[in-house]
C-alpha cells in the first residue's frame, strides 16, 4: 500500500489488548511484573504504549498468558509502523522519490566525474530536477527519447541506466561543438587517410580536428562501471553525425580500431535511425566474429581495411611467418604509415602472434587525449 493513500483500518495499541488480558485474569501491572520478573515501570510503559515490545518480551508475555510470542511482535510492528506513516509522510515520500531517481541513473557516478551539478543533492526535488535535465526527459519516470540499436554481449541487455546516462553526456558534449558542413561523399576518403595521423606524436590528438574538418563531432566519454560500451555512432540530426569513444581499454590498436568501426557505422549511414551502441567490440571479452550481425561484420571489415588493407597483411605474413620480429614490424608498419601498435593488435586479434608478444609496441593512448576525455 503507497504510504500516500488513507489506511483503511488504525492498529489497536499492544498495551490495549495487553490490559485486557490482565482485566480477564483480574491481574494488575504489578501482578504482571512480578509474573515476568521485570520492574512494574516497564510493564507500564508497554501498556501505555511508550516502549516497544522486543523479541524477549513477546517470548516472555506468551508464556506467562498462554499466547504466541509472534501475536505480540505483530501487534506491535503494525503499530509502531502505523505511527511512523501518521507522523512523518514527508521523509517517506523523499525516499521514494529518491529512489526513483536513482533507478533512472547512477547518480553518485555522475556528480562524482562532473556530469551531473546539483546545488543540494539532498534534496530529493533538485536531484530529481537535475537527473530529469541531464536525460532530457519531463518527469523521472519516462525514458529518454533516445532510440537504440545496441548489440546485446555477454553482459545481458545494454540498454541499462549507466549505458544511457553515457550517451545522453555523449549527446550533450557534442550539441556544443562546432564543424564544418557535413558531406557523406567524404566520409570514406576521409577514413583512408585517416589512420596515418596515428604514426604521429601524440596522433590521437588531432583526431577531433581531422573530423571536424569533415564534418563529424568526436567525442571521448570515459565509460561508467559495470559497462562495457567501447564506442558509439549516432546524429543528433540529419546533418550531424557523432563518432564517440570510451577508452574502455587503453591500447592504441583498440582505439584506432574502435574509431574506425564507428566511423564505418557513419559511411554506411547505419546510425540514422537509431544511434548504434557498441558493447564489448574489442577487448578479450569482445564479441565473437562468428555470433555478429551481418552489418557488424560488415563495418568490422571496412575498419580493419581502412587500418591494414587485407591484402598488405596477407603478404607481410606469408613474408614474415612465424618470426614476427619487432623490426620487421616496425618496417611493415612505416610502409602503411601507421603506428606498429595498430599492426600488432590486428595480427593478435589474427592469431599470428599470441596475446602476450610485442606488448611493448601497444603503447596506452589516453596521455594522447590529455584534456579531450570528459
Amino acid at each position: 500500500m503507497s504510504a500516500t493513500m488513507p489506511r483503511p483500518f488504525r492498529p489497536v495499541k499492544p498495551g490495549e489488548l495487553l490490559q485486557e488480558e490482565l482485566d480477564a485474569r483480574g491481574w494488575t501491572q504489578g501482578d504482571l511484573a512480578a509474573i515476568l520478573d521485570r520492574p512494574v515501570q516497564a510493564v507500564n510503559e508497554i501498556i501505555a504504549g511508550k516502549k516497544a515490545i522486543t523479541p524477549e518480551t513477546a517470548v516472555a508475555l506468551s508464556r506467562a498468558l498462554g499466547t504466541s510470542a509472534e501475536y505480540w511482535l505483530r501487534l506491535d510492528s503494525l503499530y509502531r509502523l502505523d505511527q511512523l506513516h501518521q507522523r512523518s509522510p514527508q521523509p517517506e515520500q523523499d525516499i521514494s522519490r529518491r529512489a526513483r531517481t536513482f533507478a533512472a541513473a547512477p547518480v553518485k557516478e555522475l556528480i562524482k566525474r562532473g556530469w551531473l551539478t546539483v546545488p543540494n543533492p539532498k534534496d530529493p526535488v533538485q536531484l530529481e530536477r537535475a537527473v530529469c535535465d541531464f536525460l532530457g526527459t519531463k518527469s523521472i519516470d519516462e525514458r529518454p527519447s533516445l532510440a537504440f540499436a545496441a548489440r546485446q554481449g555477454k553482459s545481458g541487455d545494454p540498454q541499462t541506466a549507466s549505458v544511457v546516462a553515457w550517451v545522453c553526456h555523449v549527446h550533450s558534449l557534442a550539441r556544443k561543438q562546432k564543424v564544418s558542413t557535413f558531406n557523406p561523399a567524404h566520409v570514406s576518403e576521409a577514413a583512408k587517410t585517416l589512420p596515418q595521423i596515428s604514426a604521429k606524436d601524440n596522433g590521437a590528438a588531432g583526431v577531433r580536428q581531422r573530423l571536424a574538418e569533415i564534418g563529424i563531432r568526436f567525442v571521448v566519454a570515459e565509460h561508467l562501471p559495470n559497462t562495457r560500451v567501447d564506442g558509439a555512432a549516432f546524429w543528433l540530426d540529419p546533418r550531424a553525425p557523432v563518432v564517440a569513444l570510451s577508452l574502455r581499454y587503453d591500447r592504441i590498436d583498440y582505439f584506432w580500431f574502435t574509431l574506425m568501426h564507428e566511423l564505418a557505422h557513419i559511411a554506411s549511414s547505419h546510425a540514422k535511425d537509431r544511434p548504434r551502441i557498441d558493447d564489448a567490440l574489442v577487448g578479450r571479452d569482445s564479441e565473437p566474429a562468428s555470433e555478429k550481425q551481418a552489418e557488424e561484420k560488415h563495418v568490422d571489415g571496412l575498419a580493419s581495411e581502412w587500418l591494414v588493407p587485407a591484402h598488405r597483411l596477407a603478404e607481410f605474413v606469408t613474408a614474415t611467418s612465424p618470426y614476427f620480429y619487432r623490426a620487421r614490424v616496425l618496417e611493415f608498419a612505416q610502409s602503411l604509415g601507421v603506428h606498429p601498435g595498430i599492426v600488432v593488435g590486428r595480427l593478435q586479434h589474427e592469431g599470428h602472434v599470441p596475446w602476450t608478444h610485442l606488448r611493448n609496441l601497444l603503447e596506452r593512448v589516453r596521455p594522447q587525449l590529455a584534456g579531450a576525455a570528459a
